[in-house]
């Protein structure tokens, strides 16, 4: 398995400062398990379901070291990749959403 943070050095985050990433994941049908407990763990962070397999989750340094390592532990010996994504605010205020949420339509979160 590949874990990948990007664009931001974690020391880099003061202690009090609560940061918004996007985690991605890629992990094959194969190990379904592993997905289902990523996508449990995330949830269970206060992670946001934004599409199929990828989460919005907001933490401070300490959640975030904490959500890194549990990841990690999760993913051990699977195949697939996980990328942590720190969008700046800058970022963040130039999404533009276009059409439906599938949630909007009625489907599930996550298969």
């Amino acid at each position: 398995m590949h874990l990948e943070v990007w664009a931001i050095q974690l020391q880099a985050i003061p202690g009090g400062v609560r940061v918004r990433i996007v985690v991605v994941y890629d992990i094959p049908v194969e190990h379904e398990d592993y997905r289902r407990r990523l996508r449990e763990y995330l949830k269970n962070f206060g992670g946001k379901f934004l599409q199929l397999s990828v989460y919005e989750v907001e933490v401070s340094k300490r959640e975030l070291d904490e959500l890194i390592r549990g990841v990690e532990a999760i993913v051990r010996g699977c195949e697939g990749k996980v990328k942590v994504l720190f969008p700046c605010r800058s970022c963040y205020e130039k999404i533009r959403q276009v059409g439906v949420r599938l949630r909007e339509l009625g489907a599930e979160e996550s298969p």
